[in-house]
């Protein structure tokens, strides 16, 4: 420090406290000192006089300034003096000025008040001719600038950075603080240099000799194209590897200083090797020889230098250099040959890419810890983004799995990250088995991130679901404490949707819990198991000792697993009401609870005591089984995608993006659907119907009823418990217990009518799209009649803004078809009514079609059809009988209280009713009025396309809902029939393929025959992508009304909403060299682009664009493929193939660019090396960009 040894008070006051015995006198010395100066600094007139007039000779104030910055090093606060720091920066001697930026630095933060006195005198110091000046001004903006003196002081910087007379000394200051202001600056607003103008002067810093120049130019050069990618600073990658070359290659000619152990700048080699990897392969041939030649001889000699040397110090740097130029090779190894496919460089490739595999190998064996640590570390980065790599390190599986013991904590976090990025179906028991051993010897600190990859790695790998159920009972059994609530819903919820499963789950729980499980998540796993399905075990485990096993846990639980238990318990009474000890207790519990603190138990004890006086009536309208859940995506796997987006180092998340809900998998291998059979949970979109939080307590419900019931009953259904337990009270009429209606509560698109608008007429049908060939169109082209309405029936539009279709009345659009002549009988399907015949069809208006350029999209009214083409539709009747009304017989007694899990209605009871004789010949049906589509079905098909569920056919009778879930090469899609008649069955019902696409493999489940009133059914069908396609599957519908044929074979044409886009996953982190690599080799016919004008529609934002692509499962992330602020650019990844592994990533790339001046004109590019797929997005992107409302 300059004159420090003229202070004599500073030097006294340091030999006072090193003089202190303990830590109280430190401190009265210390607080001694800061009253004396703060008193000092209190005397305005003395000390500003000497501040103005530099007095230094008397008692300078750097003098105090000096103590406050010992005392803050002690570790005391220092809460003053910070003005009197920033006065000192504009002195004009050196030793002031040093003391001034020091005490700045070290006190204030970036965004302090007084920094902003500091500033013009920072200008000033940089734009002197002082270089000392200039380095202090440099030195204090690079460590604790911030966005405002980024917008005030980047010109000076540049400047000092671009004058030939500034020496290195200035350059390489001026370099790390533009970097640190290029990382101030808010990633959505402007860059602070262009590559355009700064390119030059960057290639300029890297021709310097000076090797500490360099580093600090090269960390610059690092940091612009992390942040801004390296379009415009291509020129800048043939000047590194030169540097590279300097430095491996001309050892005898680095100067002494820059030599660490004999290393020639070992820190400049790592940052060089470190910025080319954010570079593609060059494009030279002389640079792709040199930088392979480098990486050769550096994989070579530092391996080997590294193995037998025993100075750690040196050890570790060559392992640093060691390290960044295995992760080179491998990228460039990935990105030159795309699954190392054939060409110039295979040869040379290959043989970088076994070395690489085989030293990162020999490191994981070896016993030094830390290069064990990078290996597992660079392993687990690389894995998840190379299946290269990937198929590589499996073979090292058991190294790997051995590091989960080593001593080191760090380690073993490592392989865990390792083994979870590696793991595929092929190994998935082996892995999750030894993760379980692992488990019970594993820290404190890592179990609840190794539960929670052990239930992920179970869900998406589970050969079978007796396998996933018994892994996790083995979690909450070893480490329930450890168990977040997101692992036993999701077990629970997969129990729920697997029939089969039900009673294995039972039966083990029941065991777990007689062998002494007391964990909170085992205790509410099994409250919820055996409440649910402990009837199916009631012959091995009776309802009693299911009770006491439950009741047991009870007063240790907390008030969440209470309301949990008492629903539970309350169901396992219901099993064996005769139970006269079990309703004793239940009683007593409910009794006891009635008066509890807690709002919601309270409510619950209340309500459930008045279904216990009642239980027969309990069973049979408001104790109801759990509906199936509905299907999305894991809640475990985006709570890690999460984790790892915060940084965690989680080599199973990366990739994870920001695009909602549908980013993408990163487990190699995964299942694109696991565990078919099982749909994954999700909220209900209406607040009206939706579906109660069955698994944990919500104080802001309005009780166990209020929202649906903690049983899953209608909401109409609430709030009669009290009613139904009064003996006194004369039984309400018998209400049959109506399923829920699942189609009301899943698809946001569904506006649900109350039961006052059961006399509004249905919408009429709309026009229907064209049917494959081989089926005819759909016939419903007679005009509309009054449908009975009940409560829950759609009468309004299927979805907000759906086109209602024809208005009431209007005349059939195949009224112009002339019908065969019908020898007796009913008329002709669509033909006139005896009493009044149907006018000529008028011409309609042209409704807007946002599809219009949809290529699924049904052929428009102006393609005319020939009348000998149309097949006759089949007859109709002229007048209609009411249905008769069905009648049920009385469940018996010993039913069971939870009712049967079949598509039909229950058997009735043995007994004269059961052994009656048959009845007579039965009359023929009765005929039915033809169904129609109670709304646009072109309109559903459009908005499926860009969905995942909603409406896809409904009419009078029968209403057909559609979920969907799609990974890269394969889907799944759940039809969910529901028979909407309240008195009539539906019979010969009936989904065949029957238009199959070229490219698609369509494989569609198993339906029932009949379908009971109010009954729904669920049909799966699985999709394949074999190869670009471009028309959808068909579906034939037909199905018949009370046994009289409403659409008999061959049916109605219903199309899948399946397009190419379906089948990709959103990449909104892709490596930007790879995206521009893919542009720009994009051959005329892989690309797709069109100029869009939306004058009169109105401008679009930039949130709306991604939201539009985000639609067509493009990964969009706003400024980081294109900085432009009004452009967006996003890619995925499609695939093809029966076999996961054996698909081959085909990348989409798109770009929408608009116009700055008018918001409301656009470029839509899409590129693709499928030319099917480029011109699908493309067409489906602009038919968006069109019909887009316009923003706000």
């Amino acid at each position: 420090m300059s004159k420090t040894a003229y202070m004599r008070g500073l030097q006294v006051f340091i030999s006072d406290i090193r003089a202190c015995q303990n830590k109280e006198q430190e401190q009265r010395r210390v607080e001694k000192e800061l009253a004396k100066i703060r008193a000092k600094f209190g005397e305005d007139k003395a000390l500003s006089g000497k501040l103005q007039q530099h007095r230094a000779a008397s008692v300078p104030p750097r003098k105090y300034i000096w103590k406050l910055l010992y005392i803050y090093m002690l570790g005391f606060d220092i809460d003053f003096g910070h003005k009197q720091a920033c006065d000192l920066i504009p002195m004009q001697k050196y030793s002031d000025k040093q003391v001034g930026y020091m005490a700045c630095s070290l006190l204030l933060q970036e965004n302090d008040e007084f920094l902003r006195l500091a500033i013009n005198a920072i200008h000033l110091d940089m734009t002197s001719r002082n270089e000392a000046f200039q380095a202090l001004a440099l030195s204090f903006v690079g460590n604790i600038g911030g966005q405002e003196m980024a917008e005030a002081l980047t010109l000076d910087v540049l400047k000092l950075l671009t004058s030939g007379a500034t020496r290195p000394l200035i350059k390489k200051r001026a370099s790390l603080c533009l970097l640190r202001l290029l990382r101030k600056t808010p990633a959505d607003g402007p860059l602070l240099v262009s590559a355009d103008t700064f390119s030059p002067t960057m290639g300029a810093l890297l021709e310097e000799r000076d090797l500490g120049l360099l580093l600090c130019s090269v960390t610059l050069l690092h940091g612009l194209i992390s942040r801004s990618g390296t379009a415009g600073y291509e020129t800048c990658q043939g000047r590194v590897i030169k540097i590279l070359e300097r430095l491996v290659r001309e050892r005898d000619r680095i100067p002494p200083e820059y030599l660490y152990y004999g290393i020639p700048s070992p820190w400049l080699q790592a940052r060089c090797l470190r910025a080319l990897q954010l570079y593609p392969p060059p494009d030279s041939v002389s640079e792709r020889k040199a930088l392979h030649d480098v990486l050769q001889n550096i994989i070579a000699a530092t391996s080997a230098e590294a193995a037998k040397n025993a100075n750690p110090n040196k050890t570790n740097a060559l392992n640093a250099i060691l390290f960044e130029a295995l992760a080179l090779a491998l990228h460039h190894a990935s990105a030159t040959n795309n699954a190392i496919s054939a060409g110039p460089d295979a040869a040379n490739d290959r043989a970088t890419l076994s070395s690489c595999l085989a030293l990162m190998g020999r490191y994981l064996g070896g016993k030094d810890p830390n290069a064990k640590y990078l290996a597992l570390d660079s392993l687990a980065r690389l894995a998840g983004a190379m299946p290269e790599v990937l198929e590589g390190v499996r073979a090292q599986q058991g190294t790997v799995m051995a590091s989960l013991k080593d001593p080191d904590v760090s380690i073993r976090r490592r392989a865990l990250d390792l083994l979870f990025a590696m793991c595929d179906a092929a190994i998935a028991p082996e892995v999750v088995g030894e993760l379980l051993k692992h488990l019970v010897v594993a820290d404190f600190g890592v179990r609840e991130e190794l539960v929670l990859k052990i239930a992920i790695l179970a869900e998406k790998f589970a050969p079978s679901m007796q396998w996933y159920m018994d892994v996790v009972l083995q979690l909450l059994e070893r480490s329930g404490d450890f168990v977040s609530d997101e692992i036993w819903h999701r077990a629970v919820q997969l129990v729920t949707n697997n029939p089969s499963m039900q009673e294995y789950a039972a039966r083990n729980v029941a065991e777990a819990l007689k062998r002494g499980a007391a964990q909170e998540s085992m205790i509410c796993t099994a409250a919820y198991i055996l409440g649910e399905y402990g009837r199916l075990i009631r012959n091995e485990v009776p309802p009693g000792e299911q009770y006491r096993l439950l009741a047991a846990a009870f007063p240790a639980a907390s008030q969440p697993a209470k309301g949990l238990l008492m629903t539970a318990l309350l169901k396992i009474y219901l099993l064996d009401p005769s139970n006269a000890g079990m309703a004793r207790d239940i009683r007593e519990l409910f009794e006891r609870y009635k008066r509890f603190m807690d709002a919601e138990l309270q409510q619950r004890a209340t309500e459930y005591l008045a279904l216990a006086a009642n239980p027969q009536a309990a069973a049979a309208q408001f104790v109801l089984p759990m509906p199936a859940w509905t299907i999305r995506e894991s809640s475990l796997i985006k709570r890690l995608q999460g984790e790892g987006a915060d940084g965690a180092g989680d080599a199973g998340s990366a990739g994870a993006g920001a695009s909602g809900g549908d980013a993408p998998s990163t487990l190699a291998g995964a299942n694109p659907s696991p565990l078919l059979s099982v749909p994954m949970p999700g909220p209900a979109p209406h607040a009206s119907s939706a579906a109660p939080d069955l698994l944990s307590m919500d104080s802001n419900r309005s009780g166990a009823f209020g929202a649906g019931g903690v049983f899953g009953a209608p909401p109409s259904n609430g709030g009669a418990a009290a009613a139904a337990a009064a003996p006194a009270a004369p039984p309400p009429p018998a209400k049959p217990a109506t399923p829920v209606d699942l189609l009301s509560d899943l698809f946001s698109d569904v506006v649900v009518s109350s039961s006052s608008s059961a006399a509004a007429a249905p919408p009429a049908p709309a026009p229907v799209p064209a049917a494959p060939p081989g089926l005819p169109p759909y016939p419903g082209a007679v005009p509309p009649a009054a449908v009975p309405s009940y409560p829950g029936y759609p009468t309004g539009p299927a979805y907000p803004g759906a086109p209602t279709g024809f208005p009431p009345g209007a005349p059939s659009p195949y009224g112009a078809v002339p019908p065969p002549p019908v020898a007796g009988g009913f008329p002709p399907y669509g033909a006139p009514a005896p009493v009044a015949a149907v006018p000529p069809p008028a011409p309609a208006p042209p409704a807007s079609n946002p599809f219009a350029s949809n290529p699924f999209a049904a052929p428009s009214a102006a393609a005319a059809i020939p009348a000998a083409a149309i097949p006759p539709p089949p007859p109709v009747p002229a007048a209609v009988a009411p249905p008769a009304p069905v009648a049920h017989a009385p469940a018996a007694a010993h039913a069971d209280p939870f009712g049967d899990s079949s598509f039909g209605a229950p058997a009735p009871a043995f007994g004269a009713a059961a052994f009656a004789a048959p009845p007579a010949a039965a009359a023929a049906p009765a005929p039915v009025d033809p169904p129609r589509p109670t709304g646009d079905l072109e309109a559903w098909f459009n908005a499926l396309l860009l969905k995942e569920r909603g409406i896809l056919y409904e009419d009078q009778y029968l209403q057909i809902g559609l979920q969907s879930q799609y990974g890269r090469g394969s889907g799944n899609i759940s039809l969910f029939l529901g028979n909407k008649n309240a008195a009539a069955r539906l019979t010969t019902v009936s989904i065949t393929l029957a238009a199959p696409a070229p490219g698609l493999q369509v494989t569609v489940g198993p339906l029932p025959p009949q379908l009971e009133p109010k009954q729904q059914v669920q049909v799966p069908i699985s999709l394949v992508c074999l190869g670009p396609f471009t028309a959808p599957p068909a579906l034939a519908l037909s199905y018949g009304v009370g046994g009289a044929p409403a659409l008999p074979p061959p049916g109605f044409a219903l199309r899948l909403p399946v397009a190419m886009h379906k089948f990709m996953l959103p990449e909104p982190r892709i490596p930007k060299e790879l995206f521009f690599e893919h542009w720009r080799a994009a051959q005329p016919h892989c690309k797709a682009q069109e100029m869009v004008d939306r004058a009169a529609t109105g401008p679009l934002s930039p949130e709306a664009v991604q939201g539009l692509m985000r639609l067509l499962h493009l990964g969009v992330e706003h400024g980081y493929l294109d900085p432009s602020p009004h452009n967006e650019a996003g890619a995925a990844y499609w695939g093809a193939g029966p076999v996961p592994e054996q698909q081959r990533p085909v990348l989409c790339c798109c770009r929408v660019e608009g116009n700055p001046q008018n918001r409301a004109q656009f470029r839509v590019t899409v590129v693709a090396e499928q030319p099917e797929l480029a011109q699908q997005v493309h067409a489906l992107l602009v038919a968006q960009v069109k019909a887009a409302p316009a923003s706000s």
